[in-house]
């Protein structure tokens, strides 16, 4: 996932400059993406198209209780990075929640702190979020690969 989302990223400004169906499909295949994840970036990209970019934010914080099936899925560090971004803003509720559906969609061994990372850097990249710069650097870390900084 993470060499799909800095494929993504350095080829289009957003979500809306990325040609879709397929036309991002071929692009990836020639780019020498497997058809598995294309098939998948395909369907998180419609997803991605339907998650409203404008959200009022509550003054108060909010909550999230996860379900039992989630807890159990869901590491306690990816819980804490999603609860993180909530918190800072960085991600709006419906972002958080798109990040937390990806996730439990994917094969038990893929749902990781990197995946977490890369797919909310993937909604924030969609829409053209600005980030403050410590967490931005933390998001784009993914994107560079374990033990590389720059």
């Amino acid at each position: 996932m993470r060499e799909l989302v800095a494929f993504l990223i350095e080829n289009f400004t957003d979500i809306q400059a990325c040609p879709t169906g397929q036309d991002l499909g071929q692009m990836l295949h020639i780019a020498g993406f497997e058809d598995e994840d294309i098939g998948e970036a395909l369907t998180v990209m419609q997803l991605l198209a339907d998650i409203p970019i404008e959200e009022t934010l509550p003054e108060h914080n909010v909550l999230r209780i996860y379900h039992e099936e989630e807890t159990a899925v869901l590491s306690s560090e990816i819980r804490g990075l999603l609860h993180f971004l909530s918190q800072t803003r960085a991600l709006s509720f419906s972002q958080r929640e798109f990040v937390i559906h990806a996730l439990m969609c994917l094969p038990y061994d893929e749902i990781t702190l990197e995946n977490a990372k890369s797919l909310a850097l993937l909604v924030l990249w969609a829409h053209r979020s600005e980030l403050p710069a410590l967490i931005g650097d933390e998001l784009l870390s993914v994107l560079l690969g374990p033990g590389i900084r720059q």
